[in-house]
């Protein structure tokens, strides 16, 4: 099975000083035949003014993967641990059965744009990491193709493409920012230039 999803077709939301696409079901968009695709419940753009941010908010039972575009994002948890989110690193935080963070635009003068992904997990124990890609996740593998050329990406019960920047062919068809691809049990052919979001999730 595969399922492409175009960047038009995702929902907006607009709060003071930041605009979010959604490429799932989320809060007043509500759509009960798009609430997930294997463990993923949230592939999140977001663009930041400078300044702008997330207040302190909770989480709980998910696994996040935030992955910057352009700028710095400050992030703050309950464990009193500050990090500051740059281009090339991916922040990921296993929940477990609850935490509290902050996220902002770490640039009083620059935007911030950034993509956040939500895997649902039964893990119960919360943990943190920022590191380059590849990601081994509780649920699957994480991973960021820049200029794939004739690769194939396996067969897995659920993979998840986004195409954060550029352009890229899967499987033939063509994909520019925003764009998305869902697949089950297929390979995938894979080309392009830019930044695509790999998320491979063992199970359905």
């Amino acid at each position: 099975m595969i399922e492409i999803r175009r960047a038009g077709d995702r929902f907006r939301t607009q709060q003071p000083g930041i605009t979010t696409w959604h490429s799932f079901s989320s809060g007043p968009h509500f759509d009960a035949e798009n609430l997930s695709f294997g463990p993923v419940v949230a592939c999140d753009e977001h663009l930041l003014d400078p300044g702008a941010g997330f207040d302190r908010h909770p989480h709980a039972r998910v696994e996040l993967i935030t992955w910057v575009l352009d700028g710095a994002l400050r992030h703050e948890d309950d464990a009193t641990r500050i990090r500051v989110v740059t281009p090339g690193l991916a922040q990921y935080q296993l929940t477990g059965l609850g935490i509290e963070h902050v996220e902002r635009n770490a640039s009083d003068t620059e935007p911030l744009h950034f993509v956040q992904l939500w895997l649902l997990t039964d893990e119960d124990l919360p943990d943190y990491d920022l590191a380059a890609p590849p990601l081994t996740l509780s649920t699957g593998t994480f991973s960021v193709l820049r200029r794939p050329r004739n690769t194939r990406l396996p067969p897995a019960a659920a993979v998840h493409l986004y195409v954060a920047v550029g352009r890229f062919s899967v499987a033939g068809y063509d994909l520019g920012p925003g764009d998305s691809v869902r697949a089950s049990e297929v390979a995938l052919d894979v080309e392009g230039d830019g930044e695509l979001l790999v998320t491979a999730a063992e199970s359905a």
